[in-house]
C-alpha cells in the first residue's frame, strides 16, 4: 500500500456506516470518481444515536489540513438538506474522537481478516494522531447523484463555510400557486397528492408503514373525510378532490390556501395563515412529485415533516 508520503498519495477514505442497498449507487459512484480507499460494514453513532450514511475523510498533505465529512443521503433535495443540518450543533471534538474509535475498530477487523486496507488505515490513523487541523463538515446528497447539494463546517468551526455544490432549482420549473392558476394533468395530480399528504402529518395520521402506493390506494384518506363532511365550507378543496378530469384544472390558489389553512386550525401539532398554507403547498408539491411508487411513507412523511415545521407559526 503507498504511503502518505510518496507521489502515489492516498488522500481520500470513504466508510460507508449504513448498508441500506438503496444507499449503493452513491458509495460506488463516490467511491471510483474520487478513487477513494473504502470501507464498508461496521457503524458509528454521532450526537445522540444518529448513523450517518457515509463518512469521507480527505487529507492535504502540502497544508498539513484533513476533512471529515459526515454524509447523509436521501431521496429528494429538501429532505437531504434537512438531514445534514441536524448535525451542525454537534462538537466537533466529539466527533474527531467518535470516528477515532470507529477506526481503531476498523483497523482491527481489519487485522484479524488480513484486509490489505489496514496500512491505509492505519496510516490515517497515524496522521490523526499527528499535527494537523481538522476541519469537520456535514453534507447532503441525493442517492442518485455523486455530489454534495450542499456542505457545511460545523457550528463550532472557525471561518464557518457554507459550499453549494449543485445548483438550485430554476424558477422556471417552481410550482406556482397563486391567483387563478389553470394547471396541467400532472400538475394537478401532483397537487392533490401533496395537500393528502401534507394533511395527514398536520393532523397527526402520519404512521403508515408502507409504500407510497399503497397509501395512495387506501379507500378512507383523512382528507377526502374531513372535506366530505363540509363540502360547502371547502369548496375548492372539494374540487381538488373529487376531480376525475385527464386534462388538469383552473384553480383559484388563494381560495384553496384559505380551506386549507381553516382546516388545519383543528391540528394539535400546527398552526398556519393562508399565507404560510400557500408557501407550505407550493413548497412540497415539486417533491411529492418526485417521490416514486415504491417510496415508503415513512420518507414521504419526514420530508413533510421539514417543510411543515419551517413554516408553521
Amino acid at each position: 500500500m503507498a504511503s502518505m508520503q510518496d507521489d502515489s498519495i492516498i488522500s481520500r477514505f470513504l466508510f460507508r456506516l449504513d448498508g441500506s442497498k438503496e444507499n449503493d449507487e452513491f458509495f460506488t459512484r463516490r467511491r471510483e470518481r474520487e478513487k477513494a480507499v473504502a470501507y464498508s460494514g461496521t457503524p458509528m453513532k454521532v450526537g445522540p444515536g444518529w448513523i450517518p450514511d457515509l463518512v469521507e475523510v480527505s487529507f492535504d498533505q502540502t497544508n498539513a489540513v484533513c476533512r471529515l465529512t459526515l454524509i447523509e443521503l436521501e431521496a429528494t433535495d429538501i429532505l437531504a438538506r434537512a438531514s445534514c443540518r441536524k448535525y451542525l450543533p454537534e462538537p466537533s471534538s466529539a466527533v474527531v474522537q467518535g470516528f477515532v474509535n470507529y477506526l481503531d475498530a476498523v483497523i482491527t477487523q481489519c487485522r484479524v481478516t488480513a484486509d490489505p486496507r489496514v496500512g491505509a488505515f492505519q496510516e490515517l490513523r497515524d496522521m490523526l494522531d499527528g499535527h494537523v487541523s481538522i476541519a469537520v463538515c456535514t453534507a447532503g446528497a441525493l442517492r442518485s447523484s455523486v455530489d454534495f447539494l450542499e456542505e457545511y463546517s460545523l457550528l463550532d468551526q472557525p471561518g464557518r463555510l457554507t459550499t453549494p455544490s449543485v445548483q438550485p432549482v430554476a424558477s422556471s420549473q417552481e410550482f406556482v400557486f397563486r391567483g387563478n392558476v389553470s394547471l396541467s394533468r400532472e400538475e394537478t395530480d401532483g397537487l392533490r397528492r401533496t395537500v393528502r399528504i401534507l394533511h395527514a402529518v398536520v393532523m397527526g395520521h402520519d404512521h403508515s408503514s408502507g409504500t407510497l402506493k399503497s397509501w395512495r390506494n387506501l379507500r378512507q384518506k383523512p382528507l377526502d373525510m374531513a372535506v366530505s363532511k363540509a363540502r360547502q365550507r371547502f369548496v375548492e378543496l372539494y374540487k381538488l378532490l373529487s376531480s376525475k378530469t385527464g386534462s388538469g384544472m383552473r384553480i383559484d390558489c388563494d381560495r384553496l390556501a384559505e380551506e386549507i389553512a381553516t382546516l388545519w386550525s383543528e391540528s394539535p401539532h400546527f398552526r398556519f395563515t393562508s399565507a404560510q398554507a400557500a408557501e407550505v403547498v407550493r413548497e412540497f408539491v415539486p417533491v411529492s412529485m418526485r417521490f416514486a411508487e415504491h417510496e415508503l411513507m415513512r420518507t414521504v412523511f419526514k420530508a413533510a415533516h421539514s417543510i411543515l415545521e419551517t413554516e408553521a407559526i
